[in-house]
């Protein structure tokens, strides 16, 4: 039985890492703070306020708009983002 339970902790241990590894380069790669979404968990859990947009879903939308406007304009640059 423990030879059978050891070989799943493992691969569900190195799984973990791999995740937290490729999410700790991700973040060197963007040097962005991970967000959530407004409205989302937050809204349910009782937190009515949006830290991230403040109460205001379209301030969202538009830096979103303005990054994909920005990496448009790095494209006809010929420069990544």
């Amino acid at each position: 039985m423990i030879s059978q339970l050891l070989p799943m902790l493992a691969i569900t241990f190195g799984v973990f890492i791999l995740f937290f590894l490729f999410m700790g380069i991700g973040y060197m790669f963007k040097k962005q703070p991970l967000k959530g979404s407004c409205g989302g968990v937050a809204k349910l859990m009782g937190d009515e306020r949006c830290s991230f947009c403040g109460d205001d879903p379209n301030k969202c939308d538009s830096i979103v708009a303005e990054q994909q406007i920005n990496a448009l304009k790095a494209a006809q640059l010929g420069k990544s983002v």
